[in-house]
């Protein structure tokens, strides 16, 4: 559940913002962009990203794990799987002696993990005596015993106590409790500054060593250039930072109606519903002029009126400053948060391993495969197809390749 912390973190996301002069003429307009009788911009359809002329950089190390479990024969994925995971009789005896150590062992017995380093195998952790309590139970070397200075039973209480303020409407979006290394993780949405200064005015103690506070980065500015502000009414972004960002994928195409972001039809005419963005967002000029949102991770760009790609559902909290100022700005339409979008293109792009297993595969180097696979994805869309469809019609994880060893070989086309 997310929680967020009404706090206005930039001008341009609690106020609307002023337009631009009818009589600025068009010389610094975004690439497709129509200045309205308003002073603000609308902009429809336009071409999607461009297709990156270089591949991303070539992998140094080969995912083969996934390799070994997924080529070969199945007697030889079998025994893949067998090498990490516990075989049915140590499972059977994993469960035995964890549900006697709790019953025989409590105040003593903290929990169980599997480790594996130096092999798999199981690790009991104890409040004292771990190998000497252990050893009364089992004498099996797939066990072995720790001994941490934990009190699970003070851990709890300390959640319950931080749950307590999460679920009361603060700024905390995640909790966990990471036992065996006696600590809570907690996610917090707003900045380590504003958190503190909410803590202090509600008397919260920030200094015990168990608590391990994650903040995000500070907000980055609404517009990478101030004269971008202009163009639109509003640009609302998310108050705090998402604790989980939920990944069903949706798609569809954003434009700017007289300022307003909306959701469009696939001709480009606006359907009404308005538009948010995460907090990380801001508004750009793409390479090629047109108006772009960027966001935290560096290949995440969405160019305003091409067909784009999103994570959600995400949040709408109706009480933020972003969002009335938004309300007062647009209207009273409905509002969906797309927080990061991407190009449709671009998110469809396949992942450098991909590109590297289709070069072995190819006998061809890294380089001349993503030539090969960009030029197939041109290909489909001349078809119709586009996405994750045109992308799987061109290559996948495994093309033919049926190396699955796990030293790195020489680059292909070598």
């Amino acid at each position: 559940m997310r929680l967020a912390i009404v706090i206005c973190l930039s001008l341009a996301a609690c106020t609307a913002l002023e337009p631009l002069s009818v009589d600025a003429g068009t010389a610094a307009l975004p690439t497709g962009a129509t200045l309205q009788p308003s002073g603000h911009l609308s902009i429809g359809v336009t071409p999607p990203s461009a297709f990156p002329d270089d591949p991303p950089p070539m992998p140094t190390q080969l995912d083969s794990f996934a390799r070994k479990t997924s080529l070969g024969s199945a007697a030889d994925r079998d025994r893949a799987w067998q090498e990490v995971s516990l075989s049915p009789d140590t499972r059977a005896e994993f469960q035995r002696l964890r549900e006697l150590l709790t019953r025989e062992e409590a105040g003593n017995f903290i929990d169980v993990r599997l480790v594996h380093e130096p092999r798999l195998m199981g690790e009991f952790a104890f409040r004292r005596d771990g190998a000497a309590t252990l050893a009364r139970y089992t004498s099996d070397p797939q066990f072995r015993a720790v001994t941490i200075n934990v009190d699970p039973a003070a851990l709890e209480r300390l959640r319950e106590e931080w749950l307590e303020r999460m679920q009361d409407g603060g700024p905390i979006t995640s909790l966990s409790v990471i036992t065996l290394e006696g600590r809570i993780e907690l996610g917090v949405g707003a900045e380590e500054a504003d958190f503190r200064r909410l803590a202090k005015r509600k008397g919260w103690d920030l200094s015990d060593p168990r608590l391990d506070f994650q903040f995000p980065p500070p907000q980055p500015e609404a517009f990478t250039d101030p004269r971008l502000a202009s163009f639109v009414r509003a640009f609302a972004r998310e108050d705090s930072a998402a604790g989980i960002r939920l990944t069903a994928l949706g798609t569809g195409r954003i434009v700017l109606d007289d300022g307003c972001f909306r959701m469009a039809d696939e001709a480009g005419k606006p359907q009404g519903n308005l538009v948010m963005f995460a907090r990380g967002s801001q508004l750009t000029r793409d390479a090629q002029g047109y108006l772009a949102i960027t966001g935290e991770e560096a290949d995440a760009l969405y160019r305003i009126g091409e067909r784009g790609a999103w994570g959600g559902p995400n949040g709408v909290d109706e009480k933020s400053p972003a969002v009335r100022a938004l309300r007062k700005a647009c209207g009273s339409d409905e509002i969906i948060n797309v927080a990061a979008p991407r190009s449709e293109r671009l998110f469809a792009l396949p992942f450098p391993l991909w590109v590297l297993d289709y070069a072995h595969t190819k006998d061809m180097t890294y380089q001349a495969a993503w030539r090969e696979v960009i030029a197939c994805l041109e290909k489909q869309e001349k078809q119709g197809r586009r996405g994750l469809d045109a992308r799987d019609r061109c290559i996948t994880q495994y093309n033919g390749w049926d190396y699955t060893g796990d030293v790195m070989p020489p680059p292909p086309g070598s």
